[in-house]
């Protein structure tokens, strides 16, 4: 009987060790569960949502894509959505403050402060004017293009202030010697075979493809002396990033945490292959079929910035560029439009690690 009576207080032991056991277990993970997805909620919760506004898709910004893909943007707390914006207005969004940062040319930031439109140019992609301008075989120049069709994308637009730079270096009439039309780059080269424009300008997506399809090269902008002809600097900041006054004002340390990361990329491009940032950047591009093609003719024609910097010079020009294109007025300062003060700090306190 004793015997009995032992087995069964020794069964009796087990099953409630066993019991508590699993119930520990049981609340052990459930206490990690809870714990991670605290962690998680309190990542998300960390990283501040931002728009970032663009024209199109362009691989000419790509330290901003790159700042995104890397993971630059999260590693200064942001949690970043780039949205194209179609239209002829895709400035918009960020002076309406349903974007908080645009990437866009510089020539209509000028605009909009003379405007009394307070924007400002914070940091840019490109040190040099990456466009050229081509034409139907049968034209010989620029001057034989008058009265026809040329391809200038959106008014206000960087590629139409080109086109209309180059016009009226050949003494044409910009507003009647020539009329303008907008088509995506997939278009350009059937528009130019099927004789719906006579000439455009061409992006370093398109220049090769054209020049291969026997498209004529009338402004060659990679040449240096060109460039220098056409816009009187070696330098031209084109590719640019913007906000307005009243959101730097607001918030000085999310316009930082942006220059930092985008600044960080730029610093990425330049040390690193075009293979690995190919290989980087393809999730933006994915359906980019001439990246490799694209990013190589950039990186070997110096058109990236090293810095970030908008240079004395480059600045003059596009002052000029907008005049012209009538845009502005008067020359506006560079106080006015442009705030460094963010790229400065970067510079001193950034490094790729």
């Amino acid at each position: 009987m004793k015997k009995i009576l032992l087995l069964v207080l020794c069964f009796t032991i087990l099953v409630g060790v066993s019991a508590c056991s699993t119930e520990d277990s049981n609340s052990k993970e459930s206490g990690n569960k809870n714990v991670t997805e605290k962690e998680n909620t309190k990542q998300s919760e960390e990283l501040q949502k931002i728009t970032i506004s663009e024209p199109v898709r362009g691989i000419l910004w790509a330290p901003v894509h790159l700042a995104k893909e890397l993971g630059y943007f999260e590693e200064q707390g942001l949690d970043v959505d780039i949205v194209t914006v179609q239209g002829d207005v895709p400035t918009a969004p960020v002076l309406s403050g349903d974007a908080q940062f645009g990437l866009f040319g510089p020539e209509m930031i000028l605009g909009f402060n003379e405007k009394m439109q307070g924007t400002k140019l914070l940091i840019t992609a490109t040190d040099k004017f990456p466009y050229s301008f081509v034409s139907s075989p049968e034209y010989n120049s620029i001057e034989s293009l008058k009265g026809t069709s040329i391809n200038g994308a959106d008014s206000g637009s960087s590629p139409r202030q080109f086109v209309r730079s180059v016009l009226k270096s050949a003494g044409l009439n910009v507003d009647s010697d020539a009329s303008y039309v907008k088509m995506p780059n997939s278009g350009i080269l059937a528009a130019l075979e099927n004789k719906d424009v006579s000439a455009t300008y061409a992006s370093p997506e398109t220049r090769q493809l054209l020049l291969d399809s026997g498209a004529k090269m009338l402004v060659d902008m990679y040449e240096p002396e060109v460039h220098k002809k056409i816009l009187n600097s070696e330098t031209y900041e084109m590719y640019i990033t913007f906000t307005t006054d009243k959101y730097i004002e607001e918030n000085p340390e999310v316009v930082q945490k942006y220059v930092n990361a985008v600044y960080k990329a730029t610093l990425w491009t330049n040390e690193h292959s075009v293979e690995e940032i190919i290989e980087a950047i393809r999730p933006s591009f994915s359906d980019n079929e001439y990246l490799e093609r694209t990013i190589r003719e950039i990186k070997d024609n110096g058109i990236f910035s090293e810095t970030g910097d908008f240079s004395d010079s480059g600045f003059d020009a596009i002052n000029e560029m907008a005049k012209a294109s009538g845009i502005i007025k008067d020359k506006v300062s560079r106080e006015k439009a442009i705030d460094d003060s963010f790229l400065k700090e970067a510079q001193k306190t950034i490094n790729l690690d």
